[in-house]
């Protein structure tokens, strides 16, 4: 390295060290109040979903801001109807089975848990933005609790539409071959079946608590259409309207569900970025973060999260290293370099800094690995969370049926 190299880095390490917030512990959280102080949206990201100090210090920060900010719900990278109905339907089951039959795989850990089992975490609600189902328990009893309290021609038709769904759920992973095209086609018109039953129904219900029930279930129905219409389309259209359906359902979250209430939304670093790179420009695709900048742009504060050593879990739970600390092109090394502890980084605000001047390499996650993303960290997010020594998430043991 120049000795004009060295200067610069120097310099650079020295204003992050300046600007950034250790993270020892929950009580180093009161940094981030004057951030997040007149915002009704906090997006925390990740760049990996395989890292468990991730779930740990975002458990941890979701107490806080529950606690100290009135943030009282969090919407996962996860399918919105299971997710909502998880603490209404399966409280009498063990955190493990709700967490297993409700949210995707990247969430069943023991790092999870203390969400659905601490006390402060009784007054959380739960819910999801993603228009992808999860599994079916969560349906059975929806379809009983319409049984219920609607009637049994909403039950029947329900009842039907949703089985059929959940019998060629898997099968979308892979090739859409004809005979599912033609089981697709017939589930989509099932729905739309469905959906002008609903809207009858709705209508004629006077209750408060089952109106807003059949609001929840008429909006998971059309998620469950729109699912199986862009998989219609291709692997392709399904991954560039993902980004769209997610915000979608996030705004009608905020509109329609919780109107009054604040949000935090825990996604990959991909979904809560408010610009998007070049590849992403490239495929289309615009994500959540990026709706959220151009139509709520006060009121939303976006957080990545990246860890400079380590050991991370690949999508196949496969354990593979970090090794950032002498890659000085990469942001992570930087900050590595700063300070001896986890960090929190704002990065609006200071436009004197010279480091902020420049493109950084960032690790993001693939579906085998990590590889590299160049982007100006400030134009992406308003801060940083940075994990110093990463370990990999200790994931419940999986039910055969799901494995």
């Amino acid at each position: 390295m120049s000795p004009f190299s060295i200067r610069s880095r120097n310099l650079w390490r020295e204003q992050v060290k300046k600007a950034a917030f250790e993270i020892n512990s929950s009580d180093d959280f009161s940094c981030i109040d004057r951030f997040v102080k007149d915002k009704r949206i906090i997006l925390l990201g990740e760049n990996s979903h395989g890292i468990g100090n991730y779930f740990t210090t975002k458990t941890e920060l979701i107490r806080y801001l529950h606690q100290h900010h009135g943030f009282n719900v969090v919407v996962l990278e996860s399918g919105l109807l299971e997710a909502t109905l998880c603490k209404e339907f399966l409280t009498n089951l063990s955190p493990d089975k709700q967490i297993q039959e409700t949210l995707l795989d990247i969430y069943h850990n023991e790092e999870m848990k203390p969400l659905f089992e601490e006390e402060w975490a009784q007054s959380i609600k739960l819910s999801g933005m993603d228009p992808q189902p999860t599994y079916p328990l969560v349906s059975e009893y929806m379809v009983e609790w319409v049984k219920t309290h609607v009637d049994d021609e909403l039950y029947h038709s329900m009842k039907k539409a949703e089985e059929q769904y959940f019998e060629f759920q898997d099968e979308l992973l892979f090739k859409i071959t004809k005979p599912l095209k033609r089981k697709m086609k017939k589930s989509i018109q099932d729905y739309e079946d469905l959906l002008d039953l609903l809207a009858i129904k709705q209508m004629r219900e006077k209750t408060p608590e089952i109106q807003k029930m059949l609001l929840l279930i008429e909006r998971g129905m059309q998620n469950r259409l729109q699912w199986l219409q862009v998989n219609l389309k291709g692997y392709v259209a399904s991954g560039v309207q993902r980004g769209l359906h997610m915000f979608q359902n996030l705004e009608w979250l905020m509109k329609h569900y919780y109107k009054e209430e604040k949000l935090i939304v825990w996604a990959h670093n991909f979904h809560i970025r408010k610009k998007r790179p070049i590849l992403a420009k490239a495929l289309g695709i615009k994500s959540v973060g990026y709706w959220l900048e151009k139509k709520y742009p006060e009121d939303i504060y976006a957080v990545g999260l990246y860890a400079g050593s380590g050991t991370f879990a690949t999508q196949l739970r496969v354990n593979l290293g970090i090794h950032m600390k002498k890659k000085q092109s990469h942001l992570e090394s930087l900050l590595y370099e700063a300070k001896e502890a986890d960090l929190f980084l704002p990065l609006t605000g200071n436009k004197d800094q010279k480091w902020l001047r420049r493109r950084w390499r960032l690790l993001e996650s693939g579906f085998s690995g990590l590889s590299p993303m160049i982007v100006q960290p400030q134009k992406h997010y308003d801060a940083i969370m940075f994990i110093r020594e990463a370990s990999p998430p200790a994931y419940l043991k999986r039910n055969e049926c799901k494995a």
